[in-house]
Parts: structure tokens; C-alpha cells; sequence
């Protein structure tokens, strides 16, 4: 069953192994509400379930790229990655197959980690914090992609 394990723990409370790195981050239950409380406000959990729902209907062949591009979609006010540029991948994949070639779930999960311990747009107004949040997303993933980048060039 292909799902995004962090934001699938916070609404199942089915016990969830957290990434060693990111073990301080919810190190303890009011961590936990509080991490909770913050992917609640604006769009932050449809977000995701928007990428992730995007990602297995596309399966592109770089994930990080795809996800930039729906990054600058939502930025640029396209609903539809289809409307932007991004590169897919083939359909004999099943879902699970994709997930785990491509290491989705611990994609997503360390995404989403990095986003709470950032709290990126922790602010009433939900539409700058939403936009805030995008921005968060377009470095963070940037700055993956770049690191993809030189890891593969080294090797």
C-alpha cells in the first residue's frame, strides 16, 4: 500500500520509524501535537497529498525535478503539472514498484520532516503562509536536486 508514512501516522497514530537524523524533531508527545497543529494550518497536508498523488499518476523518472515543477506551478497559479513542462515517466510501473524504485516514501517523509522543523509561514495569515511554504519548497528541493546532481557526477 503506497502512502506518504509521515502524514499517514498523523492521522492513523499507527507507530511510524522515524529517519535516525530526524529523530528530535517529534522526540516527544507535545513535539508530536505541536507538529500536528502546524501541518493542519493552510494547505500543508493537501499539498503533499497533491504531490503524492501527482507522482504515482505521472511516475516521472526524477521525482526531485517533477517536484520542482509542480512547486512552480502551484507558484505561478497552475492547478495542473500537465499546464507546465514536467517530464513523466512510463505507466508498466505499478504503484508500489514505483515507490520503491524511486524511494518515494522516504522522499516524502524527509520532505515533510525538514518542512516541520523549519515551521516555514508559522503565521495567522494562511495565504502568506502558503506562499511561504512553496518557497520553502522550491530551495528545499532545489537544494536536493543540486546535491543529486553532484552525487551523480562523482560517482
Amino acid at each position: 500500500k503506497a502512502t506518504v508514512s509521515v502524514l499517514y501516522w498523523f492521522k492513523s497514530q499507527q507507530p511510524f520509524k522515524m529517519p535516525a537524523d530526524e529523530c528530535d524533531i517529534l522526540s516527544d508527545e507535545h513535539a508530536v501535537e505541536q507538529a500536528k497543529e502546524y501541518l493542519r494550518r493552510g494547505n500543508t497536508v493537501a499539498f503533499y497529498e497533491k504531490v503524492a498523488s501527482k507522482l504515482l499518476l505521472n511516475k516521472p523518472t526524477n521525482p526531485i525535478a517533477f517536484c520542482i515543477e509542480i512547486v512552480a506551478c502551484e507558484l505561478s497559479g497552475n492547478d495542473t503539472v500537465n499546464e507546465c513542462s514536467a517530464e513523466t515517466g512510463s505507466d508498466k510501473d505499478s504503484d508500489d514498484k514505483y515507490m520503491k524504485r524511486h524511494n518515494i516514501s522516504d522522499f516524502l517523509d524527509k520532505w515533510i520532516l525538514a518542512l516541520i522543523k523549519k515551521k516555514v509561514g508559522n503565521t495567522d495569515d494562511m495565504a502568506e503562509a502558503d506562499k511561504k511554504r512553496l518557497e520553502f519548497h522550491k530551495a528545499y528541493l532545489s537544494d536536493l536536486n543540486n546535491d543529486s546532481a553532484n552525487a551523480t557526477s562523482s560517482n
